[in-house]
């Protein structure tokens, strides 16, 4: 399998390339291939190029997926951590909010960033490829979809025009096929947040992404968002009724949406109608069977919200002795629980207690083992189930 290197690309040869392109990406949406065959193709279609196809997330600064072809793995290893993110012409497709095709040489040629690290580190060293032909898709919650070819400054008189016509060839291809992941990672998403919420029925909860949109929430979650207290929702998105603290949640959705460690597990505040707690906690990316693991469109992280009115709480806090039975936990660790629960931090539980801070964390260690928790975040969650 191998394109004769020729010096023309006639209406036959383009005609050839795309259909390959198009059986390829046909393969890769029903898990029957890979993505990474699509841009080797376009790679091996032009002699001296390499092919990249990347999903990025220009919000924030991430890579969902990247795939580069005919490529050494040291310069694949270098795009990944930094180059991506320092790319000139980030600057152009960033101006384009549209699905567009273009020749770098004809919109924003090399020649404009000859001075940038991205030209003299990355760029030149493999082969002088810094003449370029891609096709940019938008996709939801800032994604953008990007194939493309990379070939040397001395056969972009040639690659251009061909290489543009190849990728106008296919464009219905792949915007059918992102369409129908988007529509499947929808589905399976949905999917994940309901049965989250299906053991969360005592209290209201309610699943987010990391841009604060909602997606799923239980009927106490509604019932809160319409009286206007300690959470509402604006224009799809959840916000906290005091602006720090809901700082504090932007932060933390930010963090757990993206898979990283943040202190932040529950945030408590005030308000002129109460005093309110918010527990959240990162749902698992599960892939079901067949799904590939590098995915194209990638299943995105949720996260699980549970707003407890304290005062309320407050009130039912007796409730709780069901832990004694249940877990085998004695009346003080019990009660340590009990002051948790109503949004003390382990030092004001302590205090309230009478016992040393040293005290309440091996109290808080023994209550772990003993529910099976391994986090303050997760043992808030049972207890306001169990309330």
């Amino acid at each position: 399998m191998g394109w004769v290197s020729l010096d023309a690309y006639d209406e036959d040869r383009v005609s050839v390339i795309s259909r390959k392109l198009a059986a390829a990406i046909d393969a890769a949406t029903f898990g029957e291939g890979s993505w990474g065959e699509v841009p080797a193709i376009l790679s091996e279609a032009f002699p001296g190029s390499w092919g990249g196809f990347a999903n990025v997330s220009f919000p924030e600064n991430r890579l969902n997926f990247l795939s580069l072809q005919n490529m050494e793995p040291a310069f694949m290893a270098a795009y990944a951590e930094h180059f991506a993110y320092v790319n000139p012409w980030n600057a152009y497709w960033g101006r384009i909010k549209g699905t567009t095709i273009a020749a770098s040489e004809e919109v924003s040629p090399a020649q404009n960033f000859i001075k940038t690290e991205f030209y003299n580190d990355w760029l030149l060293p493999q082969n002088r490829a810094v003449a370029a032909a891609a096709m940019k898709l938008v996709g939801e919650s800032g994604e953008v979809v990007n194939l493309l070819v990379h070939y040397p400054l001395s056969k972009s008189g040639v690659y251009d025009r061909a290489a543009v016509k190849v990728l106008a060839g296919i464009r219905g291809n792949l915007d059918r096929s992102l369409n129908l992941a988007r529509l499947l990672r929808a589905d399976l998403e949905t999917a994940v947040a309901e049965a989250a919420l299906v053991e969360r029925s005592r209290c209201a909860a309610f699943i987010v992404d990391g841009d604060r949109c909602l997606r799923e929430a239980n009927r106490l979650a509604e019932r809160l968002f319409a009286s206007g207290h300690g959470v509402t929702v604006r224009h799809g998105r959840c916000h906290l009724a005091d602006a720090a603290a809901d700082a504090r949640f932007a932060m933390a959705l930010g963090k757990l949406s993206r898979g990283e460690p943040t202190p932040i597990s529950r945030i408590g505040f005030r308000t002129a109608a109460g005093a309110w707690q918010v527990s959240l906690a990162a749902l698992p990316i599960a892939q079901p069977p067949g799904r590939s693991r590098r995915a194209l469109l990638p299943l995105r992280r949720m996260v699980l919200v549970l707003a407890v009115d304290l005062g309320s709480r407050a009130s039912n806090a007796g409730s709780l002795e069901a832990l004694g039975g249940g877990f085998g936990l004695t009346q003080s660790e019990i009660a340590f629980c009990k002051r948790l629960l109503l949004g003390e931090t382990i030092a004001e539980a302590a205090e309230k207690l009478g016992i040393t801070q040293g005290t309440a964390r091996t109290r808080l260690k023994a209550i772990f083992q003993k529910t099976g928790t391994s986090r303050q975040a997760e043992l808030m969650l049972l207890l306001v189930n169990m309330s």
